[in-house]
């Protein structure tokens, strides 16, 4: 048996959808910015319940244009420690001081507790990263704690499309949301992002940013020092095609995790789990301590078994590139959580019988691994 970490789906009927409006639009030769596009916009506004989807070339690029229409540059923002490189770049490439935040191993995500410690003077917003899909059940303290301090608030949602709490979509508790579709994510446009907006201006400023600052396509008339971050019609196509089957996706992935947590309900692996409704982008497992996740993949692996990428592996304070950024500077909660979690293997291709084998090999493998 063989359990891959990762299946990307197109079904017969999908293939045959991209390739045909693909292919007209190479007939007709437009394939930048057109009606592709403005189709995957809507649909991803209506799926997310928000006022603007505009959509970009990465969810790197969504992080970054909405730093540069909150003009961060002089300011501090803060980002939790355990987060993925582009989270901390974008407020860095837009010209702010980034301070990382410690989490709560609950959730992977800081709580306001650790936003007061981390807070200093100058702090202008925090971007809130729902790792794995998970979105903090703190979220609305979140949202009035960053409101009271007059902070904006700015979700990375790259691993939440579906996620929900309390009736509300992920991306709709700050001022904006940045979604990636990357070959990972729950659904794909094969590479692209979109960033989701109820503010009126803020849709029209990083429309205008990503056509390096021009208000028309082909108009040479800068208004901004924008950049090029268009999504192109093909890739749209691609994205059309999976955003309409995101929610079979999520039913599926959700069937799996049901599995999982009723399965480790008495093991030794601790899963992470959500407060509501949920992409399940990921299914994180807390190891024991002591225990060495290397060792426990390579035996799963021996089984069949192959672990789906952490989230992450290591905190950015550790990445070599932000290293100097972060000297000296420790984050125990991150830290932890970054060297101790395991993440199964979850998407739409795995059945309920590869469930019950991931789990029970991977309760095989824990006890001999403590014993050692």
């Amino acid at each position: 048996m063989e359990i891959r970490p990762t299946h990307i789906e197109f079904t017969e009927e999908d293939r045959r959808y991209i390739l045909e409006r693909i292919g007209e639009k190479l007939a007709r030769g437009y394939i930048s910015q057109g009606e592709a596009v403005a189709e995957f916009e809507a649909e991803f506004a209506r799926h997310t319940g928000a006022r603007h989807a505009v959509a970009l070339s990465s969810g790197s690029a969504a992080i970054e244009i909405a730093m540069r229409i909150r003009e961060v540059a002089g300011s501090t923002v803060l980002v939790p420690a355990n987060t993925n490189f582009a989270t901390a770049v974008g407020p860095l490439r837009a010209g702010a001081r980034v301070a990382l935040v410690d989490v709560d191993p609950a959730t992977f995500s800081p709580g306001v507790a650790e936003l007061e410690r981390a807070w200093v003077p100058g702090t202008s917003g925090l971007i809130l990263v729902h790792m794995g899909g998970i979105v903090s059940p703190e979220v609305e303290r979140i949202r009035d704690w960053c409101a009271a301090r007059g902070m904006w608030l700015l979700e990375d949602c790259a691993h939440a499309h579906g996620s929900r709490l309390g009736g509300v979509h992920a991306g709709r508790f700050g001022f904006a949301g940045a979604f990636s579709f990357f070959a990972t994510k729950v659904i794909t446009s094969a590479e692209g992002g979109m960033l989701v907006t109820e503010d009126d201006e803020v849709a029209e400023e990083a429309r205008l940013h990503r056509n390096l600052g021009k208000p028309s396509l082909w108009e040479n008339y800068h208004l901004r020092a924008g950049t090029n971050a268009r999504m192109s019609e093909l890739n749209a196509v691609v994205g059309v095609a999976q955003l309409r089957r995101l929610d079979e996706f999520i039913a599926a992935r959700a069937r799996i995790a049901e599995c999982y947590t009723r399965l480790l309900a008495d093991g030794a692996a601790t899963p992470v789990l959500p407060a509501g409704p949920s992409s399940w982008y990921k299914y994180p497992v807390l190891l024991p301590p002591g225990v060495r996740r290397e060792e426990v993949k390579e035996a799963l692996r021996e089984r069949g078994v192959h672990p789906a990428g952490e989230i992450y592996e290591r905190p950015l304070h550790h990445q070599p590139v932000l290293a100097r950024e972060f000297a000296g500077q420790r984050f125990p909660n991150a830290e932890e959580v970054c060297a101790r979690h395991l993440c199964l293997p979850i998407h739409p291709g795995i059945t309920p019988a590869d469930a019950e084998y991931v789990a029970e090999t991977l309760t095989r493998v824990l006890p001999r691994r403590n014993a050692a």
